[in-house]
């Protein structure tokens, strides 16, 4: 029986912390073998190869495990933040293989989903539109769940249309801190009074919760992760931080 798939996240800096670790370790083992220099920088260079060993194979393996198991608890743990009716028509923002945009089209038996993307393969392995639409297939929901190619720099649809709009480890991609705040106003534009928007990354929140503030959007609040996450957070030194931005438009 075909299960369905939600993707590899970021499997070029996936790898990358992995080769990285992996070679650490190899020139630790080596160490011993009197290949590096002795007292004081032996110990020194063995200590800075210890450190990048856990850092970098400790990352590598917990953001794995997040990509392929931690986010499938995660996205729940969102989803019920939001008041569901099962009307809602909502938009997934950098929807991948649609693991907030499957998950959410299960609570919409009146409703639709809507998903987004560019298909960047580096920002999620094998990322193309027939993935999502495959996922829904197997969980059931292909009838309330859409696909479109689209920049979340410019969404193409009409002011209001949608009751939710969810984003899932997607506006950090934007390097740019105005593009950021492009994208972030065009999900409150197409986002009606009385909607909600959750918003997960793994940087820049204290930036989303400020432009949200500025575009009106109230209720706003930090949601914090799981133990696994929480780790990831210590072990990166704070580089990798999952966390999800909740707001509300106000209602009219």
């Amino acid at each position: 029986m075909n299960r369905p798939n939600y993707g590899f996240d970021a499997p070029g800096p996936v790898c990358a912390l992995l080769i990285a670790g992996i070679i650490a370790l190899l020139l630790l083992i080596l160490a011993p073998l009197g290949l590096w220099p002795g007292h004081p920088w032996g110990d020194l260079l063995a200590g800075l190869l210890l450190f990048c060993v856990v850092d970098f194979l400790a990352l590598g393996f917990l953001v794995l495990h997040a990509s392929r198991i931690g986010k499938l608890k995660q996205r729940d743990h969102l989803l019920n933040l939001i008041p569901w009716s099962g009307h809602e028509n909502v938009l997934d923002v950098g929807c991948g293989h649609g693991l907030m945009l499957v998950a959410a089209a299960k609570r919409l038996p009146q409703g639709k989903a809507v998903g987004i993307d560019l298909w960047h393969s580096e920002d999620q392995a094998d990322n193309r539109p027939d993935a999502p639409l495959s996922n829904a297939r197997l969980e059931g929901v292909a009838d309330r769940v859409e696909v479109q190619t689209a920049d979340m720099r410019c969404l193409p649809f009409s002011d209001g249309a949608f009751d939710v709009v969810l984003s899932h480890w997607v506006v950090h991609n934007l390097h740019d801190a105005e593009e950021r705040s492009q994208a972030l106003a065009e999900m409150v534009r197409v986002l009606k009074p009385g909607g909600y928007i959750v918003l997960a990354d793994i940087e820049y929140h204290a930036e989303y919760a400020v432009r949200f503030a500025s575009l009106g959007l109230t209720e706003i609040r930090h949601v914090g992760a799981s133990w696994e996450t929480a780790l990831m957070a210590a072990i990166s030194l704070g580089r990798f931080r999952p966390t999800a931005v909740v707001a509300r438009k106000e209602p009219v």
